[in-house]
């Protein structure tokens, strides 16, 4: 009966198979206790006009009756029982994660006032925490300073995390969105402050966003600790940037969403940007020069640039958006109170 009802309109969305189970319960027990309070004013009003005092009548001697007592005891309790049953239950399924959870283990560490996330594979968060649907997870949390409280309304969830000590609860997200987290601890000063985002995707949109190629927050940077972050990061460290740039007098093409199409070729032909085609123009440059650009690419030996760093500078081109690549290094403003210009005396240098 209750798992028809539409509550989106005054609760929180239910986004996870506990969800619906623990608003069984809740509106479970609200009826009952309803029709319970109901049913004693109902009584209680009989009862003030059948036995209201009346002139010259006297009143009826009422001694009491052994049923009705029992009537009135038995009843609530097999429904106080029920509650306790039932919830019993649903603690019981709350508190001992599946098999499949044990299998995708996050940690979360609370601190004042962040959430700072890492997940199975590396990557990491601050402040939200993006999860796969239909999948069973395992949080797990500490705090850095003083007790938090890792709560998520749309969930039907929420953990103390402790300094000192590990905790843990698990999810299966089954609706895919974006839902509030918040500290549902006070925790100090800016504890309304501590609030955050998760995301639940699509089993396909979720691997993308762990290779970094799916994004859905401001911002052009990848993921922290996805491949394609860490190629990002190696993008820079050799000075790619310098040649493959989104300036018009670029030395080299522009790498942004080039994944997947046609390149034109010196010669006349056209190759598809595949994995291939980007390996061989880091390993091999002088293979497939593109049509109008001077043959000007360095070949990347493994002694410069390992398999495992150019798997993450694949997965870094290949997540490249219109607009993400970054502005070249020398041509960026000096940091705030760096030397813009050369103030040491003549003769003073070493």
């Amino acid at each position: 009966m209750f798992a028809s009802l539409d509550t989106s309109a005054f609760l929180p969305p239910q986004a996870s198979v506990f969800a619906e189970q623990y608003d069984l319960l809740f509106f479970y027990t609200c009826a009952v206790c309803t029709l319970g309070g109901l049913a004693v004013y109902g009584l209680l009003a009989y009862c003030c006009f059948k036995f209201a005092r009346q002139e010259g009548v006297p009143s009826k001697r009422l001694l009491g009756s052994t049923r009705l007592e029992l009537l009135w005891t038995v009843i609530p309790l097999l429904f106080f029982l029920s509650f306790f049953v039932w919830g019993v239950r649903i603690y019981d399924t709350a508190i001992n994660p599946p098999e499949e959870a044990n299998q995708r283990e996050y940690f979360v560490v609370g601190k004042q006032w962040m959430w700072k996330i890492q997940h199975p594979t590396g990557q990491r968060e601050i402040n939200e925490l993006h999860l796969p649907i239909d999948t069973a997870v395992k949080i797990t949390g500490t705090s850095e300073d003083v007790i938090h409280d890792f709560g998520v309304p749309a969930f039907r969830s929420k953990f103390d995390v402790v300094p000192g000590r590990y905790t843990s609860v698990w999810y299966k997200p089954n609706k895919e969105g974006t839902y509030h987290l918040f500290c549902d601890q006070y925790c100090g000063q800016g504890h309304s402050q501590m609030v955050g985002k998760i995301h639940v995707l699509s089993q396909d949109n979720y691997q993308a966003w762990l290779e970094g190629s799916y994004r859905i927050r401001d911002g052009k940077n990848p993921v922290d600790g996805s491949p394609s972050w860490e190629g990002r990061k190696l993008f820079l460290k050799l000075q790619c940037v310098n040649c493959h740039n989104k300036e018009s007098e670029s030395r080299a093409p522009s790498l942004e969403a080039i994944y997947k199409t046609k390149r034109a070729i010196q010669g006349g032909t056209t190759i598809t940007a595949t994995d291939d085609y980007l390996r061989n123009s880091i390993r091999n440059p002088m293979l497939h020069v593109r049509d109008g650009w001077k043959p000007i690419m360095p070949a990347y030996t493994r002694s410069q640039v390992s398999e495992e760093e150019l798997l993450n500078l694949l997965s870094y081109i290949k997540s490249l958006k219109p607009g993400d690549l970054p502005n070249r290094t020398e041509s960026s403003p000096a940091p705030v109170g760096a030397k813009t210009q050369d103030t040491q005396a003549p003769g003073g240098g070493n």
